[in-house]
């Protein structure tokens, strides 16, 4: 089974990080070589952790040493969805502030995007923040790439393949397709569900940009330790605001991976 082992703050840097993920696999798998076989991630950017193929004694002894903060079960999570401007009372007539929407990027922990809609047109965009330091597309087979979706990338390493799935941030489920179009989707005129409802569908903020990090798969779900990747990513990359349309059944705080 796959485990989270959660060490605290950010750490010094990312090589000193995972040499330390490595000397504390290392005491419990008995060495070097099979510490390096049982890795999966080491999380080395806005936290410190690593995720890890573990037995459930071997878990339980990294949970007794004095440098691990916490050690809990990689779990699966479903997506879930609500009426998000309902919710926090955010009004179709609420002022804009354009020049303020253009610099802020939306990232999204989801299922992917189809960057053929037209929802993700970059028509009337200019190139991306400087504050962007993330990529799109490279070596993710993936080219929708444009000044709206300006980030994409993929996470799967639990090592089982998934059939109704592709290993790239094309959306095959269509859940995110729809948290991104809810959250920075243009405006689309002549928007209609097979002829009903006609009139023009819209995003809260349709002039912020969109960076994609698919972890949430069409038949497996969405797995914490690579949840817990893109969110290493993401706020390294530079986004101002991390959607997760994800959640699961009832835990402890301190065991919670979106915690």
């Amino acid at each position: 089974n796959f485990y989270i082992v959660y060490l605290g703050d950010s750490p010094l840097s990312k090589q000193s990080a995972v040499q330390k993920h490595i000397g504390l696999l290392s005491s419990v798998k008995g060495s070097e070589h099979g510490a390096k076989e049982s890795i999966v991630y080491s999380y080395t950017k806005s936290f410190n952790a690593f995720a890890a193929k573990l037995s459930e004694n071997e878990a339980e002894m990294l949970k007794g040493l004095d440098e691990v903060a916490s050690v809990f079960p990689n779990r699966y999570r479903k997506l879930h969805t609500t009426k998000s401007w309902d919710f926090i009372g955010l009004p179709l007539t609420a002022k804009r502030n354009l020049k303020f929407e253009r610099n802020i990027i939306v990232g999204l922990l989801d299922t992917g995007i189809t960057p053929q809609s037209e929802s993700f047109k970059d028509d009337g965009f200019g190139p991306p923040p400087s504050k962007w330091k993330g990529t799109c597309g490279r070596f993710m087979n993936f080219s929708g790439c444009n000044n709206k979706i300006i980030g994409a990338k993929y996470y799967k390493l639990d090592g089982n393949p998934d059939p109704a799935d592709i290993l790239s941030p094309i959306d095959m489920d269509g859940h995110g397709t729809h948290t991104s179009s809810t959250l920075a989707g243009n405006l689309v005129r002549d928007a209609n569900l097979y002829g009903l409802a006609k009139g023009t569908a819209r995003g809260a903020v349709p002039s912020a940009r969109i960076a994609m990090y698919k972890v949430c798969w069409a038949s497996s779900g969405c797995a914490d330790m690579d949840i817990l990747a893109a969110l290493d990513d993401a706020t390294s990359d530079g986004v101002d605001i991390i959607s997760i349309s994800i959640g699961g059944g009832t835990q402890d705080f301190v065991t919670d991976s979106i915690s």
